[in-house]
């Protein structure tokens, strides 16, 4: 019978790697307390039209890259692509912004599904660490979430990290710079690459986020924040001002606008070294009308995600050792069936009071079950024979040194614990 083989574009994170992940995760679970931000945790998968009506019908992400299908119901139904639509979603359906100028700050991780090419870190499930705050019109809130992004790639170790600011301003100033991409490519439409030239009648200002360098050469001196009502740009002056405060030097870019089409003022995205031109680990921005989009009363809200696959790779290519403090296994050695038992109900003990502890359990060897415990680097052994059990003790060997001694069964832990 032939194996079968996981799905391509699909990560298998074994034994050996999880340990990073865990780590990752860790800090940013820890950063996201300091911030004050909660854990959300929503499906994997939604309603197709919450994708659609949120992300964009005409984004790449819901026209290409959707995993879409019908259930067993007849309902169309979509796996995650990106995780801000779905925690609007719920803080639309169970009332947490209930109350003008009331914020609610959350934060999740976990995966989500695109059909693409698959390339380095960037896979058809792939994971992310988000944040999303709502209820704030501020700046401050925006630096906010800028400054915890930053602080979470600080402490996870990354280096040469630049952060890529920019405004697509409110609603007005949106239609006014579409409008504005339009009257200045329509003449060149011929020269632009296909996908631009459907985007020109679509989602204009998606344009400006092409890699193709014909589509580059054309909107090279078109320039967003010119479009810019005096409330966006204060609220975008403000957002730099902060950021400086805090020792993060932003870099103006005025061609970012990212893939969604619910961003409004602030947007931005963090790059790393050691990627190559797929620099980029992660990006967010402002989307104060989504959640009335979605049918819910009028909230703003911010928020971002980074790409855990991506943010591994950098700290690889940086050589960045993520804090993996050792654990010491305790092993339990058995000489004979009585003893076996015994050890089985240390064990137990042992586990309860918190130690890490295994023993083997077939009938090997002693000097087997020594190989054994050598092989999945346990700290120490304990051994239990006939003289053992006979006088109330058990030998505690630490592997490292080859010391051992001889304690009374009940001290065990206690010794352990020393």
């Amino acid at each position: 019978m032939s194996k079968i083989n996981a799905p391509k574009g699909v990560l298998d994170i074994l034994p050996a790697e999880t340990w990073r992940w865990q780590a990752v995760e860790q800090i940013a679970r820890e950063v996201s307390r300091v911030y004050h931000f909660s854990e959300i945790r929503t499906p994997v998968f939604e309603h197709t039209e919450l994708f659609h009506r949120g992300v964009g019908e005409t984004t790449d992400v819901v026209t290409k890259e959707t995993y879409t299908f019908e259930d067993r119901g007849g309902r169309s139904i979509t796996l995650r692509p990106e995780g801000t639509a779905g925690v609007v979603r719920a803080a639309i359906e169970h009332n947490l912004v209930v109350q003008e100028g009331a914020r609610v700050k959350v934060f999740y991780i976990g995966p989500n599904f695109r059909y693409e090419r698959p390339q380095a870190g960037r896979l058809r499930q792939h994971h992310q660490f988000g944040a999303e705050a709502f209820g704030s019109p501020d700046p401050e809130q925006d630096a906010e979430c800028i400054l915890l992004q930053m602080d979470f790639y600080a402490r996870c170790g990354v280096r040469e990290l630049s952060l890529h600011i920019n405004s697509l301003g409110d609603r007005e100033s949106k239609q006014r710079f579409a409008a504005h991409v339009v009257e200045v490519l329509t003449p060149q439409k011929h020269l632009l690459s296909e996908d631009s030239q459907r985007r020109l009648a679509t989602n204009p200002l998606r344009i400006l986020d092409s890699k193709d360098p014909a589509d580059c050469d054309l909107t090279s001196r078109i320039f967003g924040v010119h479009f810019l009502s005096e409330k966006s740009q204060a609220h975008l002056d403000k957002v730099r001002e902060l950021l400086d405060k805090a020792g993060v030097v932003p870099v103006f870019d005025n061609k970012l606008v990212r893939g969604f089409d619910y961003y409004t003022d602030t947007l931005w995205e963090v790059t790393a070294g050691g990627l190559g031109a797929q620099n980029a680990i992660g990006g967010g921005g402002r989307y104060d009308n989504l959640v009335e989009q979605l049918g819910g009363r009028p909230t703003p809200g911010v928020g971002f995600g980074s790409g855990i696959e991506r943010l591994l790779l950098a700290l690889q290519s940086q050589n960045v050792d993520l804090p993996h403090p050792p654990e010491k296994l305790v092993w339990l050695v058995s000489h004979g069936p009585a003893a076996k038992a015994a050890n089985w109900q240390l064990m137990l003990q042992l586990r309860r009071a918190g130690f890490i502890c295994d023993m083997d359990p077939g009938d090997r060897s002693v000097k087997s079950q020594f190989k054994v415990a050598d092989r999945e680097n346990a700290a120490f052994c304990l051994t239990t024979g006939e003289t053992e059990l006979a006088a109330g003790t058990i030998v505690i060997k630490e592997l490292a040194t080859g010391q051992q001694e001889s304690v009374p069964r009940d001290q065990v832990i206690d010794r352990l614990r020393r």
